[in-house]
């Protein structure tokens, strides 16, 4: 697979407390995978494929589709055309506090995938665009606040009654824990199941069912996130594969990309200060 005609852009823009990508993506496709904080794209060419809880549904140019935090997804081009799209990765408590909702308590979640909008559409674009060409910070904030107003007004739900947890649940959330403190460990199906205390056939499926990944593909997620941490802190990119269980910097590089859609360089240079 080849990715040559590919570009990506992304910076982190600490006025709106949120990263920005802007790329354009052709003969790629995204893993199974979770961000730590909603993601919010709009299409601005083109059209994806994307998977999600279950069912495939198509974004295509105008579309603003929307993902909460730890949800599994994945995408596709529908074409050879591929497509480009305007990222927001935010997190929705903040964007709860910037339309001034201070007193309701949790986040709450997103109301469904696909966000038929066109004035949520627009403020996103506004503010994506300013903050990529460093425009007026007033011009900025205003879109800001118009869009986390609307947003929370319209397309999110407010937060859900937590039911008595089943064991299963319990499992599988130790499992997660297990697995985020040996990264760097070569750990087997019957080392997590053992300290969730199933059986692994019952963990795996039940793990499978809950988190919407394998537990291998949840691993393989969360050396992502620890590596993506230890960018954003400096450590060299040379020693960072090690430090979170790759076993080389290629293996870092190539489920990196794979996973979000860019290199663990221009992440890099994305977080620790350059703009596009």
């Amino acid at each position: 697979m080849t990715t040559s005609r590919s570009d990506v852009q992304l910076w982190r823009a600490p006025e709106l407390q949120a990263e920005l990508l802007r790329g354009r993506f052709v003969d790629f496709e995204y893993d199974v995978h979770t961000h730590e904080t909603a993601c919010f794209a709009l299409l601005t060419r083109g059209a994806i494929r994307i998977r999600m809880r279950g069912q495939a549904f198509v974004a295509r140019a105008g579309d603003l589709y929307a993902i909460d935090a730890d949800e599994p997804h994945a995408g596709w081009p529908v074409d050879t055309q591929g497509w480009q799209q305007r990222t927001l990765y935010v997190d929705l408590q903040h964007l709860r506090r910037v339309a001034g909702d201070e007193r309701a308590v949790g986040a709450g979640a997103l109301a469904a995938p696909l966000l038929h909008d066109c004035e949520l559409a627009d403020r996103l674009y506004a503010v994506h665009r300013c903050s990529q060409v460093g425009g007026p910070a007033l011009l900025r904030d205003q879109a800001y606040v118009a869009f986390a107003a609307r947003l929370m007004r319209r397309h999110v739900r407010g937060p859900q009654r937590v039911a008595a947890e089943h064991p299963e649940h319990a499992g599988v959330r130790t499992a997660r824990h297990y697995l985020d403190a040996h990264l760097d460990d070569h750990v087997s199906l019957g080392d997590v199941a053992a300290a969730a205390g199933l059986p692994p056939f019952q963990l795996l499926r039940a793990f499978e069912r809950s988190q919407g990944m394998t537990p291998h593909a949840y691993q393989r997620q969360a050396r992502v996130r620890l590596a993506m941490r230890l960018i954003r802190e400096r450590h060299a990119l040379r020693e960072v594969g090690a430090q979170v269980g790759f076993a080389d910097q290629a293996h870092l590089t190539r489920w990196f990309r794979r996973l979000m859609g860019i290199t663990p360089g221009q992440y890099r240079r994305a977080v620790l200060g350059d703009r596009p």
